[in-house]
């Protein structure tokens, strides 16, 4: 082939390719502070000792940053009132104001006279103007979603603690949710939506700490969980998809350490804002790992809603960006051992190799063996919960020493205590051995 048609193919190829290559996925928010990008959120997302320049981000901010090529929320201004509207700055397609609470959202949308904001609204003079950007920018999304209500359980939690709520509040935020979802399916038919849930804020460490009492926040939190499950069910009749946000306040309430693959974090922040908290230095607002959990939730709605894969962040890059080790449990314990080989080494040749004698406990400079037999073909081994956060262990069994295959889940039952009983496969002899290896 010549220089020339070499040259013209050469070309026509790259065209195809540049032509195959999927741009991100449009994503316009509708939201309040935990959508605005934390860069202007310095109350609380700026260390004290630096309180102009942000050291956490949120799930905009992670996005642009780490998955640039896969998602967007718009062309980025980073100067201050780059918006004539309440956006300030920040990405074009991201409208999270700070602040607001759905009530607020429902008249910013009912807003179409610039000459007459409403009265009794702090931000109403800049409704009519937001109301407009967002109308313009509606036509740039593959997929809208709606992050809302934090501000408004947040205003009313000292009534829903104490049972004195209003009688109609909940169904007032179900259906004003709706009519959001509405205003927006009106000038966008056939735009896929997804609507979070509220994350419940009794779970933040500034409301915790106040509202402590174990039954009135049991009580607070079944009907915080009732109302996100009617939220669930307006979504399903209206076609849209939720991101279920509740279930990461659930998780900040009930696992106790909070911890991605055994790196303990703790929940309240610090006027640092160091990068093991959950919360940003007001105890409210969801710090960078838990920010980076919420990308995740929205990010499986959007595919969910679209089909477009978006690759979310496993806790080990999620440790990664915050600046730790993923392999610093492994690596603290194996410290222990001087001269210790390496995960998959096996230092006191007893058959199991060392990131296994972690996951069980035991010793790798000792030789042994873990298992015992309850009966000549039931298996128990004991495990440590601790390493077993960073580790995965794996049974597989064996008839004949040459094939191996992982033990079906329903045959293995895991103790209170961490003890594993491995039932009997019914062949004639069967052989075990474990494996392990770490957490994405």
């Amino acid at each position: 082939m010549s220089g020339k048609w070499m040259s013209v193919f050469s070309a026509c190829f790259m065209t195809v390719i540049g032509m195959t290559e999927a741009a991100p996925l449009r994503i316009l928010a509708v939201g309040d502070s935990l959508t605005e990008e934390y860069a202007y959120e310095l109350t609380f997302s700026a260390p004290d000792s630096d309180k102009t320049n942000a050291n956490v981000r949120n799930w905009p901010e992670l996005l642009r940053i780490y998955r640039p090529t896969e998602a967007s929320l718009g062309p980025y201004e980073p100067t201050a009132f780059s918006y004539s509207d309440l956006r300030n700055a920040g990405h074009e397609w991201n409208f999270g104001i700070p602040g607001m609470t759905i009530r607020n959202w429902i008249v910013l949308l009912a807003t179409n006279n610039p000459l007459d904001p409403p009265s009794g609204e702090a931000l109403g003079y800049g409704y009519y103007a937001t109301r407009s950007a967002l109308i313009n920018q509606l036509p740039s999304a593959e997929v809208i979603v709606i992050v809302l209500g934090s501000n408004d359980l947040k205003q009313d939690y000292n009534d829903i603690f104490n049972s004195t709520e209003p009688a109609s509040f909940y169904t007032l935020i179900t259906a004003r949710l709706g009519s959001i979802h509405d205003w927006i399916r009106q000038r966008r038919p056939t735009t896929p939506i997804v609507i979070a849930t509220i994350p419940d804020v009794g779970a933040t460490p500034v409301i915790a700490g106040t509202y402590s009492d174990p039954v009135r926040r049991a009580s607070a939190r079944a009907k915080i969980a009732t109302l996100n499950q009617n939220i669930v069910n307006l979504a399903a009749s209206k076609g849209a998809t939720v991101a279920r946000l509740d279930k990461l306040t659930d998780r900040v309430f009930d696992e106790v350490p909070f911890q991605l693959n055994g790196t303990v974090f703790t929940l309240a922040g610090a006027p640092e804002n160091p990068p093991d908290r959950v919360f940003c230095k007001d105890s409210f607002h969801a710090a960078t790992v838990a920010q980076a959990l919420i990308t995740n939730t929205i990010l499986t709605a959007c595919t969910t809603a679209t089909g477009r894969a978006v690759t979310q962040f496993s806790n080990r890059d999620i440790l990664t960006l915050l600046g730790f080790n993923p392999d610093a449990p492994y690596n603290t314990w194996a410290a222990a051992y001087p001269e210790l080989g390496a995960q998959n080494a096996d230092d006191d040749r007893d058959g199991v190799q060392n990131l296994v004698e972690y996951a069980l406990g035991t010793s790798p400079k000792q030789f042994g063996t873990p298992f015992t037999f309850t009966t000549p073909t039931t298996l128990r081994f004991g495990t440590s919960a601790t390493a077993l956060r960073y580790a995965s262990l794996t049974v597989t069994e064996s008839t004949n020493l040459s094939t191996w295959s992982a033990v079906p889940a329903g045959r293995i039952t895991i103790g209170g205590d961490g003890t594993w009983t491995v039932a009997p496969s019914g062949a004639a002899k069967t052989f075990y051995r474990l494996a392990a290896s770490p957490r994405p």
